[in-house]
């Protein structure tokens, strides 16, 4: 008989139960952090229809990174981010939810793109977005900001501190509109600009030099060397974005944020990025290579939907893409969650069980991690090795001799002493441990 395959497909992840636990902590910090800035975890469906997804009608022609299928006559696909469901969510009850309406998920999205190493075809990622109806003051970008360092600084310990980098796409528009740059050419800039880090600046100048020539390329550089203030009274839609840009920058200083700069090669989003945009990157890791968490603000998020004008600014955290870039190059110490028992209850004899068994109930009562070793059949070596191999902080012999005395034999498996004591006796001297 030929075994069927025990990996999982290529870009699907799986976690050993220590990365797991640390992987579900790290969630369980973040979250806390959006629920108490006031966001409401949606749990949206995973499929959607096709026609939700994607504005394509010929099924036969759609290109794009989505899985799709049909059943019947309906055409449906899995959700590859958390936007599109949240724009058809708030078109759909919107004289529902109260505005500006703070929605944060934690959703696995599904991609079929080629897997390597960050991009994966089934992760989890976790977003938050603060909504309007026709307008949102640019104050709630400031929110958006100083949320994304509260969250990091929430899992600091395992990640490290994080820069978040700030752009401007009213800015760049503005600019493009004073070089009177047509729209296929702003294009190939954006894209160029977009890609500055990751190229020489002679290489970059070269690029900016082949799409716009030299004398604009002079123009472009300023941004980079002279700063973007060094553009005001250029023109009246430059005067807005550079005015929003310094606004921006001195709410997040009376905030307190320090970890956030202006960046103005941050580009993001080409297509629906209309304002501020945002990259996260982890300090003591850039080898990792990509943004943590990325986001900005859209101009209209449910326009296929309503027609009514919702105005969103949003993020999304790339959770599966840090934690298992970060654990699978041992950046993050999995020590602490190597063990996550308490008690390991050893039962010499069928006969044991019972009061075993209740001895297990009271100690899950009082909160304490407790497995029982249930083959009874099994030599007391082997129960205390398994008991050592889990790395159980105590465990408790019950033989013959416990029952009759209705006592427990409780050994600290750091030290090695061992002791007689009732169930409540038990339960003081573990509690007091943990």
């Amino acid at each position: 008989m030929n075994l069927k395959p025990t990996k999982p497909l290529s870009g699907f992840i799986e976690l050993l139960p220590a990365q797991q636990r640390c992987f579900d902590e790290c969630v369980r910090r973040m979250q806390e952090v959006l629920a108490t800035a006031g966001f409401s975890r949606l749990d949206l469906p995973a499929i959607e229809r096709a026609e939700v997804l994607t504005d394509k009608d010929n099924w036969d022609e759609i290109e794009t990174q989505m899985f799709l299928f049909q059943k019947g006559d309906t055409k449906m696909g899995l959700r590859y981010d958390g936007t599109v469901g949240l724009a058809r969510y708030v078109a759909g009850h919107l004289n529902d939810l109260n505005f500006p309406f703070r929605a944060a998920q934690l959703n696995k999205v599904y991609r079929g793109e080629r897997p390597q190493k960050g991009r994966y075809r089934e992760f989890y990622q976790m977003d938050m977005d603060i909504l309007g109806i026709e307008t949102l003051s640019t104050n709630y970008d400031a929110e958006i900001v100083a949320t994304i360092s509260r969250v990091f600084e929430s899992v600091r310990e395992f990640v490290g501190p994080v820069t978040i980098r700030i752009g401007s796409r009213p800015f760049w528009n503005a600019l493009a509109d004073y070089l009177d740059l047509k729209a296929e050419i702003r294009n190939q800039l954006f894209i160029w600009i977009d890609k500055r880090a990751k190229v020489s600046d002679k290489d970059f100048q070269t690029g900016l030099f082949d799409i716009i020539g030299e004398k604009n390329t002079s123009e472009i550089l300023k941004v980079f060397t002279d700063g973007y203030k060094s553009f005001l009274n250029k023109s009246d839609n430059l005067n807005v974005a550079v005015r929003e840009i310094e606004n921006f920058e001195s709410l997040l200083a009376d905030m307190g944020i320090k970890n956030a700069i202006i960046d103005m090669s941050i580009m993001r989003g080409l297509a629906y990025y209309t304002g501020l945009v945002y990259e996260t990157f982890l300090d003591d890791h850039p080898q990792i290579g990509f943004s943590v968490c990325g986001g900005g603000r859209y101009g209209e998020l449910a326009g296929k939907f309503s027609k009514t004008s919702i105005i969103g600014v949003g993020v999304a955290f790339g959770i599966s893409r840090m934690f298992v870039a970060l654990m699978s190059d041992d950046l993050i110490d999995l020590s602490k969650f190597e063990n996550n028992i308490d008690v390991a209850v050893l039962v010499m004899g069928q006969a044991q069980v019972g009061f075993a068994m209740s001895a297990v109930t009271a100690l899950r009562d009082a909160k304490i991690a407790t497995v029982p070793y249930l083959d009874t059949d099994k030599k007391f070596k082997n129960q205390i090795e398994f008991a050592d191999k889990i790395k159980c902080k105590f465990s408790i012999i019950i033989g013959e001799d416990e029952v009759k005395s209705q006592v427990l034999t409780v050994k600290d498996m750091a030290t090695g002493n061992q002791e007689k004591m009732s169930i409540i006796d038990t339960i003081k001297l573990i509690s007091k441990g943990k």
